[in-house]
């Protein structure tokens, strides 16, 4: 048989097609590892027998960089074949970037959330719900609602915290687990807002004729397979809608934007540092009275946890710090949390205000300000750049793709934590994600000639 015969059709995207078909098999690598966590006191829990006998406990953990770093670097090629070429609108390629991400979603779905336990609070403040009781009010610990603990209870971290998640993400949660009270439903109703987000991508690129192809930037990205359909963060939700605001601003329809923007918050509250931005755009007051009634509305319900209902909330901006950069400079030099946190709040309202005069585009200036607080915030999980990676399918900053790869080094503190107990991160783990980042940062704007367009599009 001649050579060929094993060549692609005249015209298919093969090149792109190579690089899916590697995805797919590193996300099958991904699922069949199993249960990290028991790997940690385990190791032939998730070994072969001719692995376990000289792989250390901590390294089980390990096996996982290996299919992402796999995923990652196919990921990284397929971004520079699709990007340099930009290709006229071809459907056959747009199918097959749409039909991996769907095939990587789907295998991820049967890869345990153990990367990350988010997914059991959700489970736990639906079953709250379910029995009357006010998620605002009571931690999972609260010897008032102690007799309600399932078998999922365990599983809850900070179980010393009531909820942080504003009532629309309480509202999804709980008719996701009405219809199936496991963590797989948690998993599959954020894949599926997750596919939402593609769509919206695609809307987003053809509106500002880009190739629709670039969706693959975000749809093939392996943090988000991983933090979505993997871990089953619900992150991909308050995105989905704060696409749908920043579409319809775009679009002039200023009474839908400001709806679906009060949506977003309403799932998660990063989206309120869009307010003064939409109003640039906006100029008017009126629609802005959707914000009020929206909140007020879905917050109705809760009310009666009075001035708790805001205190997992106000511990997770007092408490919680983990994988920052720029903070950790401020307070390796104020010595102070407290100082620290007043200087990059001074930061980033300078910030919002920067983009609320001087941007008039609104998805460069969410860009911008979901950069700013990834870089100033003094906390940085790893699936909270999920937020910023559907804007590189605009602007496809080489630093921010970099960034998405290495934040899965953050995992490494799981180790340390399942087997003591004790969260202590590691200096390397800083050092590895945030020099290349921000020396990629600074060559990427140095090129385009001004400190300005360090959120720009590579030339």
């Amino acid at each position: 048989m001649s050579d060929s015969a094993y060549r692609f059709p005249s015209g298919f995207p093969g090149r792109i097609a190579v690089p899916g078909l590697l995805l797919i098999a590193a996300c099958v690598g991904i699922a069949a590892i199993g249960d990290l966590r028991s790997g940690l006191f385990d190791p032939n829990a998730i070994l072969p027998d001719a692995l376990s006998g000289w792989l250390t406990l901590p390294d089980a953990l390990l096996l996982f960089w290996v299919p992402f770093t796999a995923a990652f670097i196919v990921y990284a090629v397929a971004v520079a074949l699709q990007v340099r070429s930009d290709t006229p609108p071809d459907r056959r390629l747009l199918w097959l970037i749409l039909a991996v991400a769907i095939f990587c979603r789907a295998i991820l779905q049967f890869s345990p959330a153990t990367l990350s336990d988010d997914i059991y609070r959700y489970l736990w403040d639906a079953r709250m719900q379910f029995q009357g009781v006010n998620p605002y009010v009571y931690a999972p610990d609260a010897e008032e609602i102690a007799h309600l603990r399932d078998d999922f209870h365990e599983g809850i971290n900070n179980k010393d915290v009531p909820t942080v998640y504003p009532p629309l993400m309480q509202t999804a949660v709980a008719v996701a687990a009405y219809l199936w009270y496991s963590p797989a439903s948690m998993k599959l109703l954020f894949s599926l807002c997750d596919v939402g987000v593609i769509l919206l991508i695609i809307l987003m690129l053809r509106r500002r004729g880009l190739p629709e192809a670039r969706v693959l930037i975000y749809a093939w990205n392996p943090l988000v397979l991983v933090e979505i359909a993997g871990s089953g963060h619900n992150d991909s939700l308050p995105v989905a809608l704060m696409l749908a605001a920043l579409l319809a601003i775009d679009s002039q329809r200023p009474n839908r934007a400001v709806a679906w923007l009060s949506l977003s918050m309403l799932a998660k509250w990063f989206t309120v540092m869009l307010v003064p931005a939409f109003y640039r755009r906006i100029r008017r007051i009126r629609p802005f009275w959707l914000l009020p009634v929206l909140l007020i509305a879905f917050y109705l319900p809760y009310l009666d946890a009075g001035p708790d209902l805001f205190s997992g909330l106000l511990v997770y901006g007092d408490k919680w710090r983990f994988n920052d950069s720029v903070f950790s400079i401020l307070f390796f030099l104020t010595d102070s949390l407290n100082v620290s946190k007043v200087i990059v709040a001074v930061l980033f309202a300078g910030l919002v205000a920067y983009c609320a005069v001087r941007i008039t585009d609104p998805f460069r200036s969410a860009f911008i300000l979901l950069g700013g607080y990834l870089v100033l915030t003094p906390t940085v999980q790893p699936w909270y750049l999920v937020w910023v990676i559907p804007f590189l399918c605009l602007y496809p900053n080489p630093a921010w793709i970099l960034l998405s790869g290495l934040a899965a080094l953050s995992y490494h503190v799981v180790i340390g934590f399942v087997l003591t107990e004790t969260w202590q991160e590691e200096t390397w783990v800083r050092l590895v994600q945030y020099v290349p980042f921000y020396a990629l940062l600074i060559v990427h704007s140095l090129r385009n000639g001004t400190w300005r367009n360090v959120f720009r599009p590579a030339s």
